[in-house]
């Protein structure tokens, strides 16, 4: 009787940490864009930025397919501000079924944001 409850405990942690790792990798990827990009570089670009925010992506085998990634402020002069954000369309594994079936989506859309200034 109690090892079902008990199951479902410890696969919604595993579920818990799999989207909270994710939210880091995607806050990382946003700082590291970010932080190219305001670094006075002639030679980087808008492009630039979403390749490296991918390259993070792919390295913690995220699909980048599933980011919208939002870049503001590229190159507007030193000291005003930049902006990135990266909303990630994320899918629970084990409990997506439970979860589409009770609210009819089963994504949750993780987002981070970072403002820095261009230097």
């Amino acid at each position: 009787m109690v090892m079902p409850l008990l199951l479902i405990l410890v696969i919604g942690l595993a579920e818990f940490s799999r989207a909270w790792n994710t939210k880091q990798v995607l806050t990382d990827a946003a700082r590291e864009g970010l932080r190219s990009s305001v670094v006075a570089n002639p030679g980087f670009s808008s492009g630039d930025v979403r390749w490296l925010v991918n390259q993070s992506l792919i390295r913690a085998a995220l699909d980048p397919a599933r980011a919208d990634v939002t870049v503001e402020g590229f190159r507007a002069g030193t000291g005003t501000a930049a902006r990135i954000q990266i909303d990630y369309r994320y899918d629970f594994g084990f409990f997506g079924p439970l979860i589409g079936w009770a609210a009819a989506d089963r994504t949750l859309v993780l987002s981070t944001s970072f403002v820095m200034r261009n230097e």
